[in-house]
């Protein structure tokens, strides 16, 4: 199938499939000068759904944009609207094209003020134009000796490219060489362990655990979960919602816990929320003695 480009698409062929509709459709939003039109998807498609029904009726770009200039009996048609929306702008020029304006269904319409054509009569015209011209040339066909000089080629040149997967273990020798050449030379330097200081986990790691287990195990949070997972279903809009807001409350009380616990490590206060209590246990677990990723992953698990 020949294809032409949507900058050389010509306009006075009436389009038969999808991709000439798209085609077509370019040139006249191109000609109009709608390029730079924001519209929404709504627009768009009430544009392209009048656009389609014109071309089922034998108009042509050409044909369309002479009808959205004059009237039938060669009146000019008011110019567009600053406000006016392409859908609109095309939906009122093209109501006087209709054989009856005044009919319900508004099916039949007038004939297109200029004949189009199909694009394979477009594209034999163009190159009957060319041959009387001298300058359409037709692709030569290659002879027998030709073909087999291709195929010789063909063969010469595949035979000289490496095997793919010889060409991957040629790159990762290199890679090995290249990463041994890297290698330093000598005993190896014993290096001191840090300090303990700088082993401990933070602090903000226990706040964290505190706060998802308090998300975790919110009594609504627990009650939805436990309801999705009896009828063996996802989650509806309504109870998606009300989950989301039961996690941002949770999540909201593990802030204020977490206020309350550091308060209650500077002031020593005993009595505490069990929002504020479950926080300071977490704090409370956040050892010295450990590595980080260790303490990490114990302080994570206690969450379940």
């Amino acid at each position: 199938m020949v294809r032409i480009a949507d900058q050389e698409w010509p306009s006075t062929v009436v389009p038969a499939d999808a991709r000439e509709r798209a085609q077509s459709t370019g040139v006249l939003v191109r000609r109009m000068g709608w390029v730079s039109e924001r519209l929404t998807r709504e627009e768009r498609d009430d544009v392209e759904r009048q656009l389609e029904f014109w071309y089922s009726n034998g108009y042509c770009p050409d044909a369309l944009l002479i009808a959205m200039s004059a009237l039938p009996d060669g009146t000019r048609q008011r110019p567009r609207r600053a406000s006016e929306k392409p859908g609109d702008f095309l939906r009122s020029r093209m109501k006087a094209w209709f054989a009856d304006e005044s009919a319900a269904d508004m099916a039949e319409v007038r004939e297109p003020p200029r004949r189009g054509q199909t694009f394979e009569a477009w594209l034999a015209n163009r190159r009957k134009q060319a041959a009387d011209e001298g300058t359409y040339q037709r692709r030569s066909r290659l002879t027998d000796v030709g073909e087999r000089a291709r195929a010789d080629a063909r063969s010469i040149a595949a035979s000289r490219r490496k095997d793919p997967l010889a060409r991957v273990r040629e790159s990762e020798r290199r890679r090995a060489a290249a990463l041994e050449s890297l290698r330093v030379v000598g005993e190896a330097v014993e290096v001191p362990p840090p300090p303990a200081e700088t082993r401990a986990t933070p602090r903000m790691v226990a706040s964290f655990a505190g706060r998802q287990s308090l998300a975790a195990h919110s009594p609504q949070v627990l009650r939805i979960v436990e309801r999705l997972r009896a009828e063996k279903r996802g989650p509806s809009t309504a109870e998606l919602a009300v989950l989301r807001n039961a996690v941002r409350d949770a999540h909201h009380n593990a802030g204020l816990g977490t206020l309350e616990a550091a308060s209650a490590e500077v002031n020593d206060v005993d009595s505490l929320t069990p929002d504020g209590q479950r926080i300071k246990d977490f704090l409370a677990r956040a050892a010295d003695d450990r590595l980080p990723l260790d303490a990490t992953v114990r302080l994570l698990h206690s969450m379940r």
